[in-house]
């Protein structure tokens, strides 16, 4: 039986642990002793102490730059890295090997979350880890530091053997807290419970405080939990019940995800001195990362109880001139409360909405923080949102303040004096004034920790925990046929209502809905924070603006090797896991057959408050094509792939157009893929002859590009790969040799979108020994050469070394003459700061695409479409994304800029590499290689959010 339970609040910022000794009472409803776990941490260079909390900071010092052991732990000598103050206080000064907010790009959709990129802004020569990895780190160093502490003389007692109760921020997504799960895993925890963050903050203030106290709060009250940590912003609403006697708590709802934090605020005070430190040119990443690590202890000493006038910021010069460079600037009381007060704290109406827009700066260390930083907006409308009635908000009863950003009383006392101008305009101490119970935990820092250990607590003796379960309701899209349907509605079906208990199960017998077996399905997601009325089961026609679009199941169902293809009748049910994660069951009517579909509910892919027809799809209308014209382009294709067929593989695609009464640059996206299936469907024919095997690519290749899309794309992309990888069914095998030809690498240059990072380097095995040979190989003819080059160019998942290789390697052609067509398509591809659709942590080394810049420049252009090719590789080479540690400095941008300038290109060319802008359609067509489907559109990643095709 367990000794001790522990609860765990893993911060951006800080961590830190409570426990409860199961020993040290005598169990039943006596109220638990909480002890705060004080943590072992290097705080100097081989100096060990004891701190309260953990800052959640991990240094990765190089070779030479620490003496030897100083990074040494009690339980672990060799140990060669550091977690904690020490990792905070030096690794502000080298923030290059410095790993923050591990936390924040956990939720972070737009990059392989578990793939090396931190630190964010180290330079090529850095190691870096995973987000998972940095998360694994801190909880390992808990867990070790406990069982040296607490376990060295009674293993029984080691974390490993206890209840842990780990908190997550309430609005942290199922992927987030399925990573976070991993990681605790990963560090030894192995009985896990998850808690909201903002939850574990209200258990801390009943654990603290006595029932008499605890009884201020009357049935019907709401308080409301304002939690701004590190890099997230938290509200929850949580109502107080009666209940066979007794006070009880209903969490009745979370706010929507919020990355916005302290981090922001650092960012922002850094943005502001950046302009008043003397400095020719803006800051370099690593530079900016010292400043913003200066910014957060200027913000907290300064508003700190007893603060100074002034904190003075240093940031150290670059290169050679590292000290006699290094920069100067003052920041003052006065500039902090103003950027703090005014930009995130800012008093507005009660009726305020966030705005939408531009970042300002707020991405620039790579996660994609909030568009609006003002928290008081975000509050508002939670607030207009979940305590409304008869049209105006209900003013909430009682207030709880939770997250280290509210150590400085200004920041509670703006929030309270905006409150005060929503609810109550006269004095507070005039008659009838609204004043809410403002309720108050012991310490700001261990409240999350405490309340975790208390929770634990209640969870083993069987006390009343907050009830209300989930705080999203769920909902699956279908197609109702209805053609009086509103063009700006949503029909869906609820799967899952809001406040449905963790571990509950749903059953929806009707309707009945009819899937086929052996082929892919998909579900459209859909969830909402707001609608708390909805039934499962319930048909629904919803505004967009009340849902919010999540990425969608695709799966395929199988029923068995013997099953074949045949379509069988199912009903519903849904469940909701302990860590908040959906899981959805197709069940047989007939029979006992249950198939799982677990929805992957990754960051929102659309805002609620865009354009409601961009919610309905890109296809919805032009997808839409005749069936008896569908069904004529398959004759064609089968025709075609007939041993002895009427039909010249030469002539298919001029048959295409003219059976399907359109030409192929007219074929939407919806369209292109139906033909797949019939392309599919003759593929052990596509060897009858070279000229059928080539078609069988190119129009392969055409009709799935770019690979990604449509939410049955990683089905299509993977049945292709398994085709190309399998012998050919019956029939005369024809061709012998492998799979290859030029045909073959614009099929995958079109497609590589949709390969995941592990099959684009399968792929790649192949180029390598033709595009970066260890000797003078022999190469193809020059037309396969040429598309092998940009094939591998359009990997843009490839490991980042491989990337320079080629980089390197195509460079060299430059110098040829004439230089070969595919140059600088290539170079395009391989050193663009903002990619087509690969990850953020893809993009190669601003120090490379510098180096490239520079050999490029060099270069004389001889004829007009290789001018224009060399434009605008520069101009992608040199394009501004906004994200400092992928942009390139100001003076190759100058030196970029001058080139162009000297040049007939487009205006928008230029104007891409000195603001950050999108692609226009014939600048993605030229990037891509060719024009997408109608219907398809490549959309930034900080927009859309995908960074790998789900397995």
């Amino acid at each position: 039986m367990a000794r001790y339970l522990i609860g765990i609040d893993l911060g951006t910022t800080n961590s830190a642990l409570a426990y409860i000794d199961l020993s040290s009472g005598k169990g039943g409803a006596a109220a638990p002793v909480i002890r705060p776990f004080p943590m072992p941490q290097a705080i100097a260079p081989g100096e060990v102490a004891d701190r309260p909390l953990l800052p959640s900071f991990l240094y990765l010092p190089g070779a030479h730059d620490l003496p030897a052991g100083a990074t040494a732990l009690p339980w672990n000598p060799q140990c060669e890295y550091a977690v904690g103050e020490f990792a905070r206080n030096h690794g502000a000064k080298v923030p290059g090997r410095l790993a923050t907010s591990a936390k924040s790009w956990l939720c972070h959709a737009g990059v392989d979350r578990t793939a090396p990129l931190l630190p964010w802004s180290a330079p090529p020569d850095v190691p870096r880890i995973s987000p998972v990895e940095a998360s694994t780190r801190y909880l390992r160093h808990m867990v070790d530091a406990w069982n040296h502490q607490m376990a060295s003389k009674h293993p029984e007692w080691r974390m490993e053997k206890q209840p842990v109760v780990l908190t997550v921020p309430a609005s942290f997504d199922d992927t987030a807290r399925t990573l976070t799960v991993e990681a605790a895993k990963k560090a030894g925890i192995e009985n896990l419970t998850l808690l909201e963050e903002p939850q574990a903050a209200f258990y801390c203030w009943l654990a603290t405080h006595s029932p008499q106290e605890a009884a201020q709060l009357k049935p019907g009250d709401h308080c409301v939990v304002i939690d701004v940590g590190g890099g997230t912003t938290d509200f929850s609403l949580i109502q107080a019940s009666e209940l066979d006697g007794s006070l009880t708590f209903l969490r009745q709802a979370v706010g929507d995800h919020l990355l916005l934090g302290g981090d922001n605020m650092d960012l922002t005070l850094a943005k502001f001195i950046e302009t008043k430190l003397p400095s020719a040119s803006k800051l370099d990443a690593a530079q900016y990362g010292m400043l913003t690590q200066a910014c957060r202890q200027g913000k907290e000493t300064l508003l700190g109880p007893t603060p100074p006038d002034k904190f003075s910021v240093a940031v150290m010069g670059r290169g050679r001139a590292v000290i006699g460079g290094s920069l100067h600037a003052t920041l003052t009381a006065d500039d902090v409360r103003r950027t703090i007060l005014d930009g995130f704290f800012p008093i507005v109406p009660r009726d305020a909405e966030p705005t939408r827009g531009a970042r300002a700066g707020l991405h620039e260390m790579g996660l994609p923080y909030v568009n609006d930083p003002a928290i008081t907006r975000h509050l508002a409308s939670f607030l207009k949102k979940h305590l409304n009635a008869d049209g105006a908000t209900v003013a909430p009863n009682a207030i709880l303040f939770n997250g280290g950003v509210f150590t400085a009383a200004s920041l509670r006392n703006r929030v309270m004096e905006t409150l005060h101008q929503w609810f109550d305009p006269a004095p507070p101490a005039s008659a009838g004034a609204w004043n809410p119970l403002v309720l108050t935990n012991p310490s700001l820092d261990l409240a999350v920790a405490w309340g975790a250990a208390y929770f634990g607590w209640l969870k083993h003796t069987g006390g009343r925990r907050i009830g209300g379960g989930i705080a999203r309701s769920y909902y699956i899209g279908i197609a109702t046929g209805n053609a009086d349907a509103a063009p700006s509605s949503l029909s869906v079906l609820c799967v899952v209502p809001r406040h449905l208990e963790e571990g509950q199960e749903i059953a929806l017998p009707e309707p009945v809905l009819e899937l086929s077996l052996g082929q892919p399905v998909m579900f459209p997601l859909y969830t909402s924070t707001v609608r708390a009325s909805d039934k499962p089961g319930d048909l629904l026609t919803v505004a967009p603006t009340q849902l919010l679009q999540l990425p969608p199941l695709h799966t395929v169902l199988r029923g068995g090797k013997r099953s074949g293809t045949k379509n069988v009748p199912v009903t519903l049910a849904a469940r909701c896991t302990e860590i908040g994660t959906l899981e959805l069951w197709c069940v047989a009517k007939d029979g006992n057959n249950r198939w799982r579909l677990e929805f992957n509910v990754r960051d929102i892919v659309r805002a609620a408050d865009d354009d409601p027809d961009d919610l309905r799809g890109d296809n919805a209308v032009t997808d839409v094509w005749p069936e008896e014209l569908v069904q004529a382009g398959a004759a064609c294709i089968r025709a075609a792939y007939q041993a002895g067929g009427a039909l010249e593989p030469k002539q298919l695609t001029k048959e295409l157009e003219t059976s399907l009464d359109a030409g192929r640059d007219k074929w939407p996206s919806g369209l292109c893929r139906r033909l797949w299936d019939f392309l599919a469907e003759v593929a052990d024919q596509r060897r009858l002859s070279p000229a059928h095997l080539a078609r069988w690519y190119n129009l392969v290749g055409f009709c799935l590009r770019p690979g990604f899309g449509d939410a049955l794309d990683k089905y299509r992309v993977d049945q292709l790969w398994k085709l190309l990888h399998s012998t050919a069914k019956g029939g005369k095998p024809g061709l012998t040799q492998p799979e290859g030809g030029a045909d073959f690498w614009i099929m995958w240059r079109r497609v590589a979108g949709g390969l995941a990072s592990g099959l684009q380097s399968t792929l790649f095995s192949r180029l390598r020994p033709v595009l970066l040979p260890k000797s003078n190989a022999a190469r193809p003819p020059a037309n396969e050469y040429s598309e092998m080059w940009r094939a591998a160019a359009g990997l843009e998942r490839l490991d980042l070394k491989t990337k320079e290789q080629l980089g390197e390697a195509v460079l060299k052609t430059c110098k040829r003459s004439p230089t070969p067509p595919h140059a600088f398509f290539a170079l395009t591809r391989l050193g663009a700061r903002v990619l087509l659709y690969g990850p953020l942590n893809s993009v190669v080394h601003p120090n490379i695409a510098q180096r490239w810049i520079d050999a490029i420049l060099g270069f004389e252009p001889t004829h007009q479409s290789e001018r224009l090719a060399w434009a605008f590789c520069l101009t992608q080479l040199a394009r501004k994304s906004g994200q400092r540690a992928i942009d390139i400095d100001d003076p190759h941008r100058l030196q970029v800029l001058n080139a162009l300038n000297a040049q007939t290109v487009p205006s928008h060319w230029v104007r891409m590499v000195e603001d950050v802008l999108e692609l226009e359609a014939d600048e993605q067509t030229q990037m891509f290689g060719e024009a997408l489907p109608i219907g398809l559109r490549l959309i930034p990643l900080v927009e859309n959010g995908t960074s790998e095709p789900e397995a």
